[in-house]
Order: structure tokens, then C-alpha cells, then sequence
């Protein structure tokens, strides 16, 4: 039944049939279209659109003139400074060459206790030297700052014939004529050959704001002329003895622990400048800096600053890479905390769950609450703090050696698995993910992988904007087309990639899935039951977090995934054969690969170098921009408006509603574009096959897929045919749906849905026939109450602070293990 709601000037057009023509070319324009519709309602959320973020570390003041570079471990001359990128997240200090999974759960350095610290306030972000009058300035730049008196920072100033001794109980030599030492506003100057302090200071300035150091060393002190060394370590300060804090075995309130057992002089620092050839697949690119603080040599650091081009003001960027491994940094809109995540921040993870940076958590932090739950990671929504909540945060891409075609690169947003990071994907060879991809013949494609604070959040709240605003970082810098990015994910990160481009899939012509969860949180080994009971058990699920039930939403989106057969381990085929038999049972573009053998493992299946399987099947095919034919499963229960995560528009519809509480889906055809869907094949084919692969050459597996053919020409009619359950709004454009204004609305829908065309001063009611559509996921919880008591006798956090055995000299050992060059560089 149609009822009028509201109407403009048109009047009601909608008689079935009455004065149309049928075209089968050209579509006619209709007489009423032309003020109809903006035609400007972008793919994705906002957060793909809007201004870069300026964070205040990023800021100039005073002398300082130059623009950051953005790119760790990088070095440039600009308007007369020497401005070298640090990294974030790297000031782990030395030791073990710890790998996932181990590294979720032991560590190097550990930092004090004490809050103010926020378990990061050594880590070098930026350096820039300045030649003056009188003085050199230096202008350190630390990720975190809540109070100066705790960081120290040593700078050596020119060149020895050997590592001289760092003074003020470092621990720790490197070649130098004079150390500056500086720990708040306070520094001093020592003569590296006889360790006596001059009498010289230099002036030393903070601006907490922008956690900046400033520091000018007299050139009665050192005055540089041509290419000088210089080299920089930063540690935490002992405000008592008035020197450096070494790590301890194990850390309390004021001192840091992590010191490898046996070493009773463990180096002071936690982070070095300077590392320009550290490895790539090091998780946070400090391989080479662990080895060094431990063994307390600090040589192998160091810039040659050249002082003639600084006096010249020379311009050269031939120290930043362009091609090859490279890691940006940007700046979020968030920051909830400075640092690393605590276990008193609030929102918390709960008792059992995983962490990156806390290992397990046992539910007695302060900021911690709900009931014990076996997961990795946890959705953190709202008020929570992640992980890594800090301004700064970082991707990783490998940027082609081929110039990027008319267009733009293709490129593919990765979502790694659970605390994975993005050097976890080079594998030492060119069949890597991000190489092979790179390295396409006519199609070279960046991929895009985002640390996203942790990436044990499941893509929900920070951790899921941080996803967009990566890949709008990387079309700011780098000439990408925004009409070929895909979506592709691993494990945690593939349900990650699931939920991202079934909520967004307007942004992404292809969805790859590489062997993906279908709820959040989850937990290997008890997942393939506790996952698919219809009530909570071990691991207390999302609700809502279903995603089998959005598969419609792919309707203009083919997808690839990646599933394990026989013996599987990590995530049972009781999971994914859910997805791949509503797939079969859909009218939708899939291919499901069923690895079996070795391959079918999870690790090696997305590590193994198959990827040729999915650029084959990619190809070069653009994303759907206004579809004839558009499917859309709204999903309130995932939406992080706080965050900027709201999905709720899919090509030309927007304002999608729905009550809260429900699920709702809507389906619309425009046939004013003179389209219709080709005939679906009846069933699925089959196929088995072998994939090539590095480092297993043969690997077989079952291929079940449906491919449909391009859209059939129809004729042509000014009208929309809407079909939808528990939606209660919708917004049409009918510009974008090729429509006029008076168009003929043909409307089913479960429940009263009012329909808005976009532009037109029309809107439309239709009440509904009844019935029930999608039922949200919301498994009863028959473990509701059972709750870790605070003040239990537990350590707040398993496995982080505790000494470190004496295996630094170990190589990394990586699951599975890498093939060839162990350490490929980012250049």
C-alpha cells in the first residue's frame, strides 16, 4: 500500500505502466531529473576524504622551518636543517630478536611502572640539527612527553678512533669528541677522551606541548665545518642519583626491568637515531638496534651531517627513499593517551585476552572489567583505550619500482592477523605479499598494510578509522587510483577485511580473504566450537559481529577466500564453510580455495607465496561506482559514529535506518540506466588444482566458484524498485541512479520504510507487510557474572615484565620461517 508522506511540487507519478516509453539504446532524460539529485555522495566514510591531521609534534616553532618527512629511518636537507625520522613504538631497547607469537607476550626493556611514563617515554621521533651563529641547535622530538624530568638523551658530537664511554652510567660507547647529555631543561657537555665535564653548558629548552627538546651546544664547544658524525641514544633519567636508570631483571614504580640475565651492566638506553639499515621484516624495524644495546656499542648509528649544505641552505632529498620497503608515518584524529595502553586506562580488555603490548590480561587492572573470556584482542568501542593510542601511527608499503600507469597505482589495504605487524609479511623473497603485488607486469599495485594501534581490535572503533585514515595517508603521497583499491586481509585481520568492505563496499572493487574469522573476538583451538554454539561459553562474543549475514552487501564486490581444508589448525573449516555455503547458495561472485595439506596451515597459507592465484583473479577491473543493481545489509551493531564509522550508504543510496537493535537489508534496482542482472548460473563450479608457492612449490587445492556475466541491456524506465526488510529510511540519488524525480517507485518492504529522493523536495511512505528479516547475532552468555574479584592475588598482565634469557645473539625466528634473504631493506 502506498501512502503519500510528503510531496513537492510534482505531484504523485508512480501509476505502474502509464506513460512510458520503452527505449532499449539510449536512455531518453527524463523531464524532471535535472534538479534532482547531488551526484557527489562519496564511497566511504568521511574519514577517506578529509584534511590531513597535524599533530603537534609535527609542528615548527621558533627557528625551526622544515616540514617533516614522514618516512622512519630517513634523512633530509631542507630550508637549512638536517631533519632525520625516527620511528614510533621502536624504543624497545636490546636484547632478543622476540617474534609473533612471542613477542605478545615477552619483551626487551620494560618501563617503569609508574604511569607518567606511559611504558614509552624514550622513543626517539625526530632529530633536526641547524648551524647558528654561535651555536649548533638540535631539536628532539619525542612520541610521548607527559613530563620532561624523566626522559635522558646523550648526542655525540663528532668522531674518535674508538667507542668512547658514554658518560653518566650508560653503559654504552660510541665513537665521540664531546657528549651532550640533557634530562629535562638540565644538560651538560663531557670530553669524550678524558670524561672530564666542561665547563660549558648548553641551553637547553622544552615545549611539553609539542614534546619537543631543544638544545644549542656553543661552538666554542663543538664548531662543525664540512661532514661531521653525529649520533644520538635516548634512556630514562635518575633524578636521584642525577644519571641514567638501567634496566633491572624486572621493573617496579621507578626503575625499568627487561635487562638480559646475567649482564650486570645492561646499556641505559631504549632507543638510538640513525638506523638506516634496519631490517624491514623487524616488527617495529629495530633489529638491529636490539643487538647493539645489548651488546652496549652503539657505533654502527650515526649521520655525517653535511654543514656546507646546511650553511648553503642546500635542498636534497637523496637520502629518503622512494621505491621499496618504506614505512609512513601519519598523524590521527584520536589520541585517548599518549604512549602505549596501561592496565588502569579504561576500557580494557577482559580477563583471558591477548594483547600486543600487554600479553594476556588477567583482569585486575583498574581499567579492566567484565567477565573471564578466552579471546584474541577485544573490540575496543567508544571511550577504550587501544594499545598504541598515540597521535603518531604508521603503515608500511612497497612502493614499485614502476611508475604508476595513467590513473594511478591499483592498491590493496591490508589488515594483518591478531598483534601482527606489517614487517611480518616480508618473507624474504619476491613472492611476499608485498612484492609480488609491486612487481605486477602492466599492473603495479601498492599494498597498504596498517599497524592499526595494535590490530587486536577487530576493526571496530580506532582501530578500524585508522584503516581509512592509512589509506587516505597514502593517496596523499603517493598516485594511487582511488577506483582500483581493494580489500584483503589475514586471520583477525580478515574478519577485519570482511567487516570493512561489507560495511564500506563502495570503496573496494575486490575483497580478498585470507582464511577469516566470523565473529569477534575469537581464540584459536576453541573456536571451531565455541564460535558456532548459539551461546557464549569460553570466549564471550561481539554482539552483532556476525558477518555471514552482510555477505548481500557484496553484491558489485567479487571476492577471493582463502580457507583451510585438512588438517587445518588455527581457524576450522566448521567457520569458513559457513560463508562459502551461503556464497554457493547466493547470487553472488566468489571464488572459496580450499588449501589441503601443508598449505591448509594457517600461517603458511597466507604466508606462502600463492598470491598469483589473486592478482590473476583481480586483474584490473575498477571498483562499482553506480551499479545498477545495489544490495545493502545494514548493521547498526557495527557502527562507531564517534570514530567516524557508520555504515549506512552504499553507491546511491544513503541515509540507510534501521532501528537499533536490528539488522536490516535493502535491495534496489534502477531501471533507469537500461540494465538488468544477467542470468545467474545455476550452481557453483568445482575444481581441484596445484598452486605454485615459496617455500612450499606444490600446493593443492579445492576451488569452488561462480563467475556472473556483465549486466544485460533492458529497457529503459523511469523507475526504482526497492524490496527491504527492518529498514526504515532510505535515501536515493537519483542522479547517480539515473532517474528523474517523478520516478515510478515499486516498493516491498517488511516494515514502514520511507523512501527520500535526494534533491527532489519528494519523499515517499510504504507501510509494511509484517514479518521478521535478519536475526542479530546475540548469543546468550552462560557465563555472565563470572568475573575476575580486583584485588585478586595476579599480576595485572602476564608475561611482560619478566627478565630476558641470554639469547640475543639468536637470529629471529619467524612462523614459518623465512626463505632466502632473511633481511630484506626497505631501499
Amino acid at each position: 500500500m502506498l501512502r503519500r508522506s510528503k510531496l513537492g511540487v510534482l505531484g504523485l507519478v508512480g501509476v505502474v505502466g502509464a506513460g512510458l516509453v520503452l527505449v532499449l539504446a539510449a536512455r531518453p532524460v527524463f523531464a524532471d531529473e535535472s534538479g534532482g539529485g547531488s551526484g557527489e555522495r562519496r564511497a566511504g566514510p568521511s574519514l577517506l576524504y578529509a584534511d590531513s591531521v597535524k599533530a603537534k609534534q609535527q609542528e615548527n616553532a621558533g627557528i625551526w622551518k622544515a616540514r617533516p618527512i614522514g618516512i622512519c629511518h630517513a634523512s633530509a636537507y631542507h630550508k637549512g636543517e638536517y631533519v632525520h625520522q625516527g620511528c614510533i613504538y621502536d624504543d624497545q631497547g636490546g636484547g632478543n630478536q622476540y617474534r609473533w607469537p612471542v613477542d605478545t607476550m615477552l619483551r626487551n626493556y620494560t618501563y617503569p611502572e609508574n604511569p607518567a611514563y606511559r611504558r614509552n617515554a624514550a622513543d626517539i621521533l625526530e632529530i633536526r640539527v641547524k648551524p647558528l651563529d654561535s651555536d649548533t641547535a638540535f631539536r628532539i622530538t619525542f612520541n610521548t612527553m607527559t613530563d620532561p624530568d624523566l626522559f635522558g638523551l646523550t648526542l655525540a658530537l663528532g668522531d674518535s678512533d674508538k667507542p668512547m664511554e658514554v658518560p653518566h652510567g650508560a653503559n654504552t660507547v660510541m665513537p665521540a669528541k664531546k657528549f651532550v647529555t640533557v634530562h629535562g631543561s638540565k644538560g651538560d657537555i663531557v670530553d669524550a677522551a678524558s670524561g672530564d665535564t666542561l665547563g660549558e653548558k648548553p641551553t637547553v629548552q622544552v615545549d611539553t606541548e609539542r614534546r619537543q627538546v631543544e638544545i644549542r651546544v656553543p661552538h666554542s664547544v663543538f664548531n662543525p665545518r664540512g661532514k661531521e658524525r653525529i649520533a644520538a641514544a635516548a634512556g630514562l633519567w635518575d633524578r636521584d642519583d642525577d644519571q641514567y636508570l638501567v634496566p633491572r631483571a624486572t621493573a617496579d614504580k621507578t626503575h625499568p626491568g627487561g635487562a638480559v640475565l646475567g649482564d650486570s651492566s645492561p646499556s641505559a638506553f631504549f632507543d638510538t637515531a640513525f638506523r638506516f639499515k634496519e631490517p624491514f621484516e623487524s616488527p617495529y624495524l629495530d633489529n638491529d638496534q636490539r643487538r647493539a644495546i645489548a651488546k652496549g656499542n652503539l657505533s654502527e648509528f650515526f649521520a655525517d651531517v653535511d654543514f656546507n649544505k646546511l650553511a648553503k641552505g642546500v635542498d636534497d632529498d637523496s637520502e629518503t627513499p622512494t621505491r621499496g620497503y618504506l614505512t609512513r608515518l601519519f598523524a590521527s584524529k584520536w589520541e585517548y593517551a599518549q604512549g602505549r595502553r596501561l592496565p588502569s586506562d579504561p576500557g580494557g580488555p577482559p580477563p583471558g585476552a591477548g594483547t600486543q603490548q600487554g600479553g594476556i590480561q588477567t583482569g585486575t587492572g583498574k581499567g579492566q572489567d567484565g567477565r573471564f573470556s578466552l579471546q584474541f584482542g577485544w573490540p575496543c568501542r567508544d571511550e577504550c583505550v587501544p594499545d598504541l593510542p598515540g597521535r603518531m601511527q604508521r603503515y608500511s608499503v612497497y612502493v614499485p619500482e614502476a611508475a604508476p600507469p595513467k590513473g594511478g597505482y591499483a592498491s590493496m589495504l591490508y589488515m594483518q592477523g591478531y598483534a601482527l605487524r606489517p614487517g611480518d609479511n616480508v618473507a624474504g623473497h619476491k613472492g611476499d605479499l608485498y612484492r609480488h603485488f609491486a612487481g605486477l607486469k602492466g599492473n603495479p599495485t601498492m599494498v597498504i598494510d596498517v599497524d592499526a594501534r595494535g590490530n587486536e581490535n577487530w576493526s571496530y572503533g580506532q582501530n578500524g578509522a585508522a584503516l581509512f585514515e592509512a589509506l587516505a595517508d597514502a593517496r596523499r603521497h603517493y598516485d594511487l587510483d582511488p577506483d582500483r583499491t581493494s580489500m584483503g586481509g589475514f586471520s583477525s585481520g580478515a574478519y577485519s577485511a570482511n567487516k570493512i568492505s561489507l560495511t564500506f563496499p563502495d570503496v573496494f572493487s575486490h575483497a580478498f580473504i585470507c582464511d577469516g574469522l566470523d565473529v569477534a573476538p575469537s581464540f584459536p583451538g576453541l573456536n571451531g566450537v565455541a564460535d558456532v554454539l548459539p551461546v557464549d561459553t569460553v570466549t564471550k562474543h561481539e554482539p552483532g559481529s556476525k558477518l555471514t549475514p552482510m555477505l548481500p552487501s557484496r553484491r558489485n564486490q567479487p571476492v577471493m577466500e582463502w580457507m583451510e581444508g585438512l588438517p587445518g589448525d588455527f581457524i576450522p573449516i566448521s567457520i569458513t564453510r559457513e560463508r562459502a555455503s551461503a556464497y554457493a547458495k547466493s547470487d553472488l561472485d566468489y571464488e572459496a580455495i580450499t588449501w589441503m595439506g601443508a598449505p591448509s596451515e594457517h600461517l603458511i597459507m597466507c604466508k606462502n607465496g600463492m598470491f598469483n592465484m589473486v592478482s590473476d583473479w583481480m586483474g584490473r577491473k575498477p571498483r562499482a561506482e553506480n551499479p545498477h543493481h545495489v544490495t545493502y545489509v545494514r548493521n547498526t551493531y557495527m557502527d562507531d559514529p564517534k570514530f567516524g564509522l557508520v555504515g549506512d550508504h552504499a553507491y546511491w543510496l544513503s541515509g540507510i535506518e534501521s532501528k537499533k537493535g536490528d539488522i536490516g537489508k535493502i535491495d534496489a534496482i534502477s531501471h533507469g540506466m537500461g540494465l538488468r542482472d544477467a542470468p545467474v548460473p545455476a550452481k557453483k563450479r568445482t575444481r581441484i588444482g596445484v598452486g605454485s608457492g615459496n617455500p612450499l612449490p606444490a600446493n593443492p587445492y579445492l576451488r569452488e566458484y561462480r563467475h556472473l556475466d556483465a549486466p544485460e541491456k533492458a529497457p529503459v524506465r523511469n523507475a526504482l524498485d526497492i524490496e527491504s526488510t527492518d529498514i526504515s529510511e532510505v535515501t536515493v540519488d537519483p542522479k547517480r541512479a539515473e532517474i528523474g524525480c517523478d520516478a515510478e517507485l515499486n516498493v516491498k518492504t517488511n516494515r514502514r520504510l520511507t523512501v527520500h529522493l535526494l534533491g527532489c523536495d519528494r519523499s515517499e511512505t510504504f507501510e509494511g507487510t509484517g514479518g521478521r528479516g535478519i536475526t542479530p547475532y546475540n548469543p546468550p552468555d552462560v557465563l555472565k557474572g563470572v568475573d575476575v574479584p580486583k584485588g585478586a592475588p595476579f599480576p595485572e598482565e602476564l608475561g611482560g615484565n619478566v627478565p630476558q634469557a641470554p639469547l640475543s645473539d639468536l637470529p629471529p625466528l619467524r612462523l614459518p620461517p623465512n626463505v632466502g634473504d632473511p633481511k630484506p631493506t626497505r631501499s
